[in-house]
């Protein structure tokens, strides 16, 4: 995936042009299983649900008012350190 793209695709959604990068960078390292569907929102705007630890990516998203790529972050986070983002989710903390 290009960082370049990936950057404009988040200026596009009015993101600080001093945080895009370093969200661009975090998305780019991602977990696998998420892979495809980040390159599907960069490469056709698609906005494609999965499910994890009981979560719907599509729900957070509404939910918390995210943007889909800080919807796909949090999902990341719920397969790489599940304890402490389960905890923070349903705690209200974001």
């Amino acid at each position: 995936m290009n960082k370049e793209i990936l950057v404009d695709k988040l200026l596009s959604l009015n993101y600080p042009v001093i945080q895009a990068p370093q969200v661009a960078d975090e998305l780019l390292t991602i977990d696998d299983s998420l892979a495809q569907l980040l390159k599907n929102w960069i490469d056709k705007s698609v906005e494609a649900d999965v499910n994890i630890e009981g979560f719907s990516l599509l729900d957070l998203k509404n939910k918390y008012n995210m943007t889909y790529p800080a919807a796909l972050l949090t999902m990341d986070w719920l397969l790489k350190e599940p304890q402490i983002a389960l905890k923070a989710i349903t705690h209200g903390i974001m």
